[in-house]
């Protein structure tokens, strides 16, 4: 196996793994049972970690990430929880069985290490699932007793969710791509907000009886040079706050009110988080441009 198919192998496992969290966060959404729903979480996170280890490792072979998914491993369920929950255990089970299978082909150690790696933790989350399926036998899901909100509610809720999915795509692709140290650690801390946005919007679309809708560009965007990829966004940023300041005038609901205000806060935050990594950014170009004509002028 040359380098070239090594790098398309682990790019199928990054996109494996980006389908695997995507289902999971449809069940975590329309299932009600917080003892259920915190324990597929913490499963979720797990194939976080997966999906930006094999990144990693195609970053490190020399190869560019594409944070695709697999749209025909996305099976979501239902509907009812246990059927759900049925769909998880098939998920791992297939992930079990290709990486199984790569680690007969795959020659470089540290990928060998890193599938052995992640087999344990399929096979662990395989038994998580099924002792979670047996636990969703024992819950009663009652028709009718999700609180059913106006199509309006929940356009909007859907809106900001597909939005918040498009940011953490955004700045996880940053994330893999940029070398520079703290914008890379800026990109990291506002995907993993923008998690929890997308998080407690879908919970409550969940809870309101509607059906979330996990879709987003995946198609890889043009590397720009820093300054302007940092500009853009706190231009994004700042227009994201907004829109959430203008819906929440329109909404009734004062708990959805509490939290798009909240969102509101945070968005505001990141663009000031980027707005001091660009001041400091320009500082250090104009002194390192400074320091070079000195030395230029010392020569003549």
């Amino acid at each position: 196996m040359n380098k070239r198919e090594l790098i398309n192998l682990l790019l199928y496992d990054v996109a494996l793994e980006h389908s695997a969290i995507v289902q999971y966060l449809y069940h975590i959404f329309l299932i009600t049972d917080k003892n259920i729903t915190e324990e597929i979480e913490v499963i979720a996170r797990q194939e976080m970690r997966h999906l930006k280890w094999f990144a990693q490792k195609v970053v490190s072979l020399g190869g560019q990430v594409v944070l695709d998914r697999l749209e025909d491993m996305i099976v979501v369920g239902g509907p009812d929880w246990e059927d759900m929950l049925s769909k998880d255990v098939d998920a791992e089970q297939m992930a079990i069985e290709t990486y199984t299978k790569q680690l007969e082909v795959v020659k470089d150690e540290s990928v060998k290490r890193l599938l052995e790696r992640v087999i344990k933790d399929e096979e662990d989350h395989r038994i998580e699932f099924t002792e979670l399926k047996e636990l969703a036998k024992e819950s009663l899901l009652i028709e009718g007793q999700a609180q059913k909100a106006d199509p309006k509610t929940l356009e909007v809720l859907n809106r900001f969710l597909k939005e918040e999915y498009q940011t953490i795509i955004n700045y996880l692709y940053q994330f893999f791509h940029t070398k520079d140290c703290t914008y890379r650690d800026i990109m990291l801390d506002l995907a993993i907000e923008s998690m929890t946005h997308m998080g407690k919007i879908g919970e409550k679309i969940g809870e309101l009886g509607g059906m979330p809708s996990i879709e987003a560009d995946l198609s890889p965007k043009p590397l720009r040079k820093l300054e302007e990829q940092v500009k853009q966004e706190m231009s994004y940023e700042q227009s994201t706050g907004e829109d959430y300041k203008k819906v929440v005038e329109s909404l009734k609901d004062p708990d959805l009110q509490r939290l798009f205000r909240f969102i509101e806060n945070q968005e505001e935050y990141h663009k000031h988080m980027l707005s001091e990594f660009f001041k400091t950014m320009r500082r250090l170009t104009v002194g390192s441009l400074k320091k070079d004509d000195g030395a230029d002028n010392k020569l003549l």
